[in-house]
């Protein structure tokens, strides 16, 4: 048997069933390890492409999906739905639900459809007062509807409502001034708008369209290498290897130090599982980081790196217009943002970007 259920349980899940819409994918038993897939072609990317799918396979899966219990902003959320830090409460109260994708997990206590969770998804206003707050009490209203805060990924805290995420200004303001830089030289980024004390960034994905994370590509592509360089051996990639580019090169220019694979990731078409695009650039939390040398976290919990200033001067001559933009760009509004360090620094990197584009260099 894999895993183990918190003994807080009041009785662990036997079956998890995950769903894709109303459509039944996969289930998963989790006393005898046995395996029944419904519907191989709308298994998740993470799912897709083995041979013979294990238990482990499933598990951790299952696992990532709820993948933020160990963060301090999400303590609160727990004791408002009074799941604690339990895997199968919380899968049990939020069905797993996300605003990425259309997947989700059914198990024997759900009451719900498809129609149901879409209706009731991040609806809660008071539940997601509390996630950016930090303040709770034990008001009935913050166990109505689903959230997907269970299933969002990142360190700070968030709400999700209307359409948008919601972080605190104090935490997320950087966001804005990339958001600037990025919406003038032509790069597909996450539009951002400021809010009084709050960040509010647009969800790019909805019923049609999902998003996979580069992690979970990895798996879906077997690989540790990074998915620019699996993508990029066929060329009928090319329109991915494209925008895949301009997301390191805007990165770059910004300074993020934070380009991890979960800070992006392929839109895919939400009934057929293609690829349609490099998802907008988005989570720009920790960007302009002074002293910027040119690295980028790409992994979760380890030191890999990817060295975006060379990826940056590699990959500039196939997208001068983003140079050219640059040369006239307004930093107005955007120096408002940052430190007199980080402005200069910023600057240094756009002569870099333009400079690069001039040398008579291959590529």
């Amino acid at each position: 048997m894999i895993g183990a259920v918190s003994e807080n349980a009041a009785e662990k899940v036997k079956r998890y069933t995950i769903m894709h819409e109303d459509s039944p994918v996969l289930e998963f038993n989790r006393e005898t390890d046995e395996i029944r897939i419904y519907n191989k072609n709308l298994l998740p990317f993470g799912l897709r492409g083995r041979e013979k799918l294990s238990a482990v396979d499933v598990f951790e899966w299952l696992s990532d999906r709820v993948n933020n219990i160990s963060r301090t902003y999400m303590n609160v959320v727990y004791i408002a739905r009074r799941v604690g830090r339990d895997r199968d409460k919380i899968i049990k109260d939020s069905s797993g639900v996300s605003f990425t994708d259309n997947f989700w997990i059914k198990t024997r206590d759900t009451i719900c459809d498809w129609n149901d969770l879409k209706k009731m998804r991040d609806d809660n206003i008071a539940l997601n007062n509390v996630a950016l707050t930090g303040e709770v009490n034990d008001s009935e209203e913050l166990l109505k509807g689903f959230t997907s805060l269970f299933t969002t990924k990142g360190y700070f805290p968030k709400a999700v409502f209307g359409g948008y995420i919601y972080k605190l200004k104090k935490d997320a303001v950087l966001e804005y001034p990339a958001y600037l830089i990025g919406r003038q030289i032509g790069v597909n980024v996450s539009d951002v708008v400021l809010d009084g004390d709050y960040v509010k960034i647009k969800i790019f994905t909805d019923y049609n369209n999902s998003l996979v994370h580069a992690s979970e590509l990895k798996n879906y592509f077997n690989t540790a290498d990074e998915i620019y360089n699996i993508l990029a051996k066929d060329s009928a990639n090319k329109d991915l290897i494209r925008g895949l580019q301009r997301l390191f090169i805007f990165n770059y220019i910004i300074a993020n130090p934070d380009l991890h694979d979960d800070n992006y990731g392929l839109i895919y078409d939400s009934r057929t599982f293609e690829f349609k695009s490099v998802s907008p650039c988005y989570d720009h939390n920790v960007a302009f980081q002074e002293g910027f040398i040119g690295l980028t976290r790409t992994t979760m919990g380890n030191s890999a790196s990817l060295p975006l200033d060379e990826l940056c001067e590699r990959f500039i001559k196939k997208h001068k217009d983003i140079a050219d933009k640059l040369k006239t760009i307004d930093l107005t509004a955007v120096k408002t943002f940052l430190s007199d360090l980080q402005f200069e620094e910023l600057k240094e990197r756009i002569a870099n970007v333009i400079s690069w584009t001039e040398m008579n260099k291959g590529y």
